[in-house]
C-alpha cells in the first residue's frame, strides 16, 4: 500500500512539473529576477553620476561668479559705487546781550535779543570708484551759499530749502607710481573735505563745514612704532576778472606717537597758512578782522595781510576703562603785531560708539581780531568770526545703531575790548541719523 502511495506522489509531481502553466510560473519568475537585476545596474549608474556632480560642484567653487561684473556685466557701475548721508535736526536757543560802558540797565535790556529756532540739515553722498588708483565723492547738502553752514531754518511759509554742491573731488592713491612706491600717498582735486587735521576737532581756524577748492595731496609714513603725516594745498579763494586772485597755500606737518607707557599716545605739530593778496581786498565778511576804507572807494577791504602759524598738541590715554584727549592749540598772524594770536585748550571725556555710550569736551579760547581769517572759522561761538573769548561745553549719548543725540552750550564774549564786548550765549541740542 505504501508503495502505491509513493508511486502516485511520483507521477503527480511528474505531471506538475512538466505542466504548461508551472513552466509559465517559472519564466515569469526568471523575467523578474533579470528586471530587478537591471534596474539595480541602473540605480548604480545615476548614483555614479550624482556622486560625480556633486564632486565636480566642490572641486569648481572657486570658478563660479563672485562679482556682479561677472553675473551681469552692464549692472557692474552699481558695485563701484556706495551712497550715503545724514540728517540732523537741531533746536537752537541763541541769546546775546549788547553791553557799552556808562549805560543803565534799561538801555544794556533793551538791546537784548534772544531767538529761538528749529533748523535741519540734510546730507546724501555718493563715492564712486573710477580705477584702483582714483575715486570720486560727490556730496549735496541743505544750506546756503555761506561757506561755514549747512543749516536751514524752518521758518518763512514753509518755502522749500536750498540744496548747494558740497562736495565734489577726486582722490588719487596710487600704490605705486612710475615704479615708485607710493602707498600714503593720496591727492585731491576740487571741493573737498578739509585736507589739515584739526586738532580735537577745533573750529579756532575753520568751520566743520569749510570745503576748500583746489589740490592738496597728503602723505603718510611711518617709522618704527612713530607715524607722520604730512599735508600741503594750493586754494582758489576769491577768482577776480580784473584784479589779483585771492588764493590760499597750506603746509602741514604733525606726529602721532606711544610715550612714557603702552596706551599713552602723544600728537603734536605746525601748520602754516598764507593767504595771497587778500590785503584790500573786498571784505566777504568781515567778522571781527581789521577793515578799512579808501579815498573815493564803496569797497570794505581788509586791512591786513594773514600769514597764520600754528601749533598743536594732544595727549591720549585710557582711564576708568575709557579714553581721554587733553589739548592746546595756539594760533598768530605773523603780518601784525597787534591783536595777532589765539589759543584754545580743552579736554575730551569718552567717545560715542556703541548704544548707550557717551562723550563730554569742554575748551577755553580766547581768539583776537586778526588771528586767523574771520569768515572761515567757528560761525557759532561768540557770535561767529574772531575777536572772542569764553567757554564751550559739548556732550552726546548714542541713542542706537547710526542714532545719536548732541548738545552744546557756548558761552561767549564778542569784543576783547571793553567797550566793545558783548555777551553770547548759544544751546544746541542736535538728534542725529546716519545711514
Amino acid at each position: 500500500m505504501k508503495k502505491m502511495v509513493y508511486c502516485f506522489t511520483i507521477c503527480m509531481a511528474i505531471l506538475l512539473l512538466s505542466s504548461p502553466t508551472l513552466v509559465h510560473a517559472q519564466k515569469d519568475v526568471s523575467d523578474l529576477k533579470e528586471t530587478v537585476i537591471k534596474q539595480s545596474e541602473m540605480i548604480d549608474m545615476l548614483m555614479g553620476k550624482v556622486k560625480a556632480l556633486e564632486e565636480k560642484k566642490y572641486t569648481d567653487v572657486g570658478a563660479m561668479p563672485s562679482s556682479l561684473e561677472q553675473i551681469a556685466p552692464k549692472a557692474a557701475w552699481a558695485e563701484r559705487m556706495k551712497i550715503k548721508g545724514d540728517f540732523r535736526y537741531r533746536h537752537e536757543i541763541i541769546d546775546a546781550e549788547g553791553r557799552r560802558h556808562n549805560t543803565t540797565q534799561a538801555e544794556r535790556d533793551s538791546r537784548d535779543t534772544v531767538r529761538n529756532r528749529q533748523r535741519i540739515r540734510a546730507r546724501v553722498a555718493l563715492h564712486a570708484e573710477i580705477n584702483e588708483d582714483i575715486d570720486f565723492i560727490f556730496q549735496l547738502a541743505t544750506g546756503s551759499a555761506s561757506p561755514t553752514g549747512t543749516n536751514q531754518t524752518l521758518d518763512t511759509f514753509f518755502e522749500s530749502k536750498n540744496v548747494y554742491v558740497d562736495l565734489a573731488y577726486v582722490i588719487w592713491h596710487p600704490e605705486e607710481f612710475f615704479s615708485v612706491n607710493t602707498k600714503g600717498f593720496e591727492m585731491y582735486a576740487g571741493k573737498m573735505k578739509n585736507p589739515f587735521y584739526s586738532t580735537a576737532d577745533s573750529e579756532m581756524i575753520w568751520d566743520a563745514d569749510v570745503r576748500p577748492e583746489g589740490i592738496a595731496g597728503t602723505y603718510t609714513t611711518k617709522i618704527n612704532c612713530v607715524e607722520l603725516v604730512g599735508t600741503v594745498g594750493g586754494f582758489w579763494v576769491d577768482e577776480q576778472e580784473r584784479d589779483v586772485d585771492v588764493n590760499l597755500w597750506g603746509l602741514q606737518g604733525y606726529f602721532k606717537a606711544p610715550v612714557i607707557a603702552e596706551g599713552i599716545k602723544l600728537v603734536g605739530g605746525m601748520t602754516y597758512y598764507d593767504y595771497g593778496a587778500i590785503q584790500d581786498h573786498p571784505i566777504y565778511t568781515a567778522s571781527g578782522n581789521s577793515t578799512h576804507l579808501k579815498v573815493l572807494d564803496p569797497a570794505v577791504r581788509y586791512q591786513l595781510d594773514y600769514q597764520i602759524l600754528e601749533g598743536f598738541t594732544e595727549l591720549h590715554w585710557d582711564m576708568f576703562e575709557m579714553p581721554w584727549v587733553v589739548y592746546g592749540q595756539f594760533v598768530g598772524n605773523m603780518s601784525t603785531k597787534d591783536d595777532d594770536n589765539g589759543f584754545q585748550f580743552g579736554v575730551k571725556l569718552n567717545k560715542c560708539k556703541k548704544p548707550g555710550s557717551w562723550e563730554f569736551q569742554y575748551f577755553y579760547r580766547r581768539l583776537e581780531a586778526d588771528a586767523v581769517l574771520g569768515a572761515l572759522n567757528d560761525a557759532d561761538f561768540g557770535g561767529g568770526g574772531t575777536d572772542n573769548k569764553g567757554h564751550g561745553l559739548k556732550a552726546g549719548y548714542q541713542l542706537s545703531k547710526n542714532t545719536r543725540l548732541n548738545s552744546a552750550l557756548l558761552l561767549a564774549r564778542s569784543g576783547l575790548e571793553d567797550y566793545a564786548r558783548k555777551d553770547h550765549t548759544v544751546f544746541q541740542i542736535d538728534l542725529n541719523f546716519k545711514f
